[in-house]
């Protein structure tokens, strides 16, 4: 496991999971502990975590350099163990009146969930998950252009 979480700081600064109900109660980052702290939890409240990163370790240019493709760039997203697609590093485009959106059609499926499912199977991958489902366009629904 150590090997694995060394390939997987390449690209993420997550240090461990903290509970949200005591910060000072840490656990390793994998597996994700996704019912919530099995220390800090009750039986009528499931605490959730968070998780902490080596902030003094991000790169003093992330936000102003230019971009690289996919979420490989994003050292403060958990660790990424599933294989991606290109998602994310899409564009912001300017519409009238200074209104600025997210152009996510530009994503390998068309779709604005290509991010959030990246980072939830990897989540699912790095527990030992054998098989995910994932949320589809509903009846109607058309991606982008």
């Amino acid at each position: 496991m150590t090997a694995y979480l060394e390939r997987l700081r390449v690209t993420s600064l997550a240090l461990a999971q903290r509970s949200l109900a005591d910060p000072s109660v840490r656990h390793p980052l994998l597996p994700p502990l996704t019912e919530g702290c099995p220390v800090t939890s009750t039986d009528e409240v499931a605490y959730p975590l968070d998780i902490d990163y080596a902030y003094d370790e991000v790169p003093a240019d992330l936000f102003t350099r230019p971009a690289a493709h996919g979420l490989e760039r994003a050292p403060l997203l958990p660790p990424l163990a599933a294989p991606g697609l290109g998602e994310g590093n899409t564009p912001l485009v300017e519409l009238p009146d200074g209104v600025w959106i997210k152009g996510e059609s530009r994503n390998p499926t068309w779709s604005h969930k290509d991010r959030l499912n990246r980072v939830a199977v990897s989540a699912a991958v790095a527990s030992g998950t054998r098989a995910v489902s994932s949320p589809s366009a509903t009846p109607g629904e058309r991606p982008g252009p």
